[in-house]
């Protein structure tokens, strides 16, 4: 059993992203199983709540909303935690990218270890989760290039997912390659 996890806080992102992910997680995945997390504050550490909520001994796969996915997902599916190597870029603070995460199981330790002292973490970790990970947190990233992102390349790549990452999300909605994937109507 895989279970698609999503976080949908605050009001960066508008029902859209959300149906339009579903849409594509449906149409690449055929998986009905998907956990939506609503509550938190709007940032990038309500990610973290992920780790907290989804513990049982399944198999765990989550997509940042501003993504398009264009085919089968499968090869990402893991049993170990593991995350994308940010191949398209410099490291900078840190190699990794969590836009696209897989584990079975239970990783709640991942959130316990960020808040057991949280404001010191969110100080530390200013710059976001995917550097908390990388000095804090054994991990795997996959293999191969498994994704592309759009603010390093526009043009359509044969990858199964492409990354717009952050302020690209509006793009997604454009007219060009991306609308063969994504939802049509846009609210």
């Amino acid at each position: 059993m895989v279970v698609v996890v999503l976080v949908c806080t605050g009001r960066k992102y508008d029902e859209w992203y959300v149906d339009n992910i579903q849409h594509m997680i449906q149409n690449n995945l055929n998986y009905d199983d998907i956990y939506i997390i609503r509550e938190g504050e709007g940032n990038v550490f309500d990610k973290l709540k992920m780790f907290k909520d989804c513990t049982d001994d399944v198999n765990y796969l989550y997509f940042d909303l501003d993504i398009i996915i264009k085919g089968s997902v499968e090869h990402l599916i893991k049993d170990d935690f593991t995350l994308i190597n940010a191949w398209w870029r410099e490291p900078l603070h840190t190699p990794l990218n969590s836009s696209i995460m897989s584990w079975k199981g239970d990783c709640s330790h991942i959130y316990d270890k960020f808040f057991e002292d949280e404001d010191y973490s969110r100080v530390k970790y200013w710059k976001g989760i995917d550097e908390y990970i990388y000095k804090e947190i054994d991990y795997n990233t996959y293999d191969d290039k498994v994704c592309w992102s759009y603010p390093w390349n526009r043009q359509e790549l044969d990858y199964s997912i492409c990354l717009f990452n952050h302020d690209f999300a509006p793009a997604m909605k454009i007219k060009g390659w991306m609308e063969k994937y994504v939802l049509l109507k846009t609210s």
